[in-house]
């Protein structure tokens, strides 16, 4: 579950995008009052969260028990945000999993990660750095700022990716690119979606 910090920061990311999507993913979160897909932003989107273990039921977030690794259950281009916080490092293959999630992703969607680094501090001698650290048995890795950047948002645009906290987590997020065709489809069905709520509704009920 993510640090409170971490998940303010995390959802004024989302605020700072201003976007209001239709649906959002947590990938390995959960569904009570830590998931990251409980804010003001993302209150009235389709909310969907995958993990391995079940979930409770009836909390306004749907979810499906499976492995972020094959999320075959979505479709492609099918979320408009999709985030994840302090799952990668705990991922064997943690690369299919980053796959998938932008697979899922729409063109123009926003992806908000956040995992456990590592980075140089005044204080460090030679090569080696304090800051890395083991906080659970199952981890298999740490990531550097630079890993975060052109692993995980490879090919994406508006990239950012800080480090908070000691030892630090890397906090990233970016942009999936969208064609000039997608732009304008987009572009045409925002327009047609303006001129149809201005059409005046007609009166079904039969006159008599």
């Amino acid at each position: 579950m993510p640090n409170p910090l971490i998940q303010r920061r995390m959802h004024r990311i989302v605020r700072r995008a201003g976007i209001r999507p239709q649906r959002a993913l947590e990938v390995g979160g959960y569904v009570g009052a830590n998931s990251l897909l409980r804010s003001r932003e993302i209150r009235g989107a389709e909310r969907w969260c995958i993990n391995l273990v079940e979930q409770p039921t009836d909390t306004g977030i749907r979810h499906v028990v499976g492995s972020s690794n094959d999320m075959h259950m979505f479709k492609d281009n099918s979320f408009d945000l999709v985030m994840s916080c302090a799952v990668h490092e705990h991922d064997r293959k943690f690369w299919l999993s980053i796959a998938e999630m932008h697979r899922v992703l729409k063109p123009g969607g926003l992806l908000v990660v956040c995992v456990p680094g590592f980075a140089k501090r005044p204080e460090d001698q030679g090569a080696a750095t304090a800051t890395y650290r083991v906080h659970y048995r199952f981890d298999y890795y740490r990531f550097s700022r630079r890993a975060v950047r052109e692993v995980f948002f490879e090919g994406f645009e508006r990239v950012r990716v800080r480090a908070v906290l000691d030892p630090p987590r890397m906090i990233g997020h970016g942009f999936k690119p969208i064609s000039r065709r997608q732009a304008a489809v987009l572009a045409a069905r925002e327009r047609l979606g303006r001129v149809g709520a201005r059409l005046p509704r007609r009166n079904m009920r039969a006159s008599h």
